[in-house]
């Protein structure tokens, strides 16, 4: 059977495993985005004590493991009552595992940001809230862009272990195939393709985004 054939045949099956690597990547880094902008709050408004705890809680996710978390919240969110499907357990340990890189990487972005602008907020009565809503918040993302796209990219990458849970992704759809014809050449070469093709065009989006908002 040609390569051609190989891929004619299983295209629907990379398909199913494509849609979920996507979905749960999209879903995932929207989430890593959001929990990283309230870690980045939390550490510029809380004190001195809501700063160690964020930096606690960054370097305990970033010097584990990212298969540790994804077993952690799979296997313990049952035994506390909430039997959540694999795919909603696997999101959350990536959202807990890279909102700590993205709030480091917006923490870094925050830093660039000239001091004077934060006496300025102070001064015409901006509560904390308010100056990162409308004045950090802004300018960070615009900073983070082109770390944040290699942030999605790792990210991308890291829903290939959400097969260790049982969820169809393109990796565990390769293993499936693999086991289903003992053609493991064919499986995960078209595998490595689809990859490259979603790394190429997550990159291709935050290049554009980046090129766009350095315009404004």
């Amino acid at each position: 059977m040609s390569f051609a054939q190989w891929a004619a045949i299983y295209g629907p099956t990379y398909l199913t495993g494509l849609a979920w690597t996507a979905m749960t990547a999209v879903a995932a880094g929207g989430g890593a985005i959001v929990w990283g902008c309230t870690l980045l709050l939390i550490r510029l408004s809380a004190g001195r004590w809501g700063e160690r705890a964020v930096d606690g809680y960054v370097q305990l996710f970033r010097n584990t493991p990212v298969l540790l978390p994804i077993y952690l919240v799979y296997f313990a969110f049952p035994m506390i009552g909430l039997p959540w499907p694999a795919v909603v357990c696997g999101g959350i340990a990536l959202i807990l595992q890279n909102g700590a890189y993205v709030s480091e990487i917006l923490r870094g972005s925050v830093n660039a940001i000239d001091r004077v602008q934060f006496d300025a907020a102070k001064s015409i009565g901006l509560a904390p809230w308010n100056t990162f809503r409308r004045v950090v918040l802004p300018q960070v993302l615009v900073y983070s862009i082109p770390a944040l796209g290699n942030q999605t990219v790792l990210l991308l990458k890291d829903t290939s272990l959400l097969s260790a849970i049982s969820i169809t992704e393109l990796t565990m759809q390769a293993k499936l195939l693999t086991e289903q014809t003992g053609a493991a050449y064919e499986a995960f070469i078209v595998v490595a393709l689809l990859y490259l093709l979603l790394v190429s065009g997550t990159e291709v989006l935050f290049r554009g985004a980046h090129r766009a908002v350095r315009w404004r």
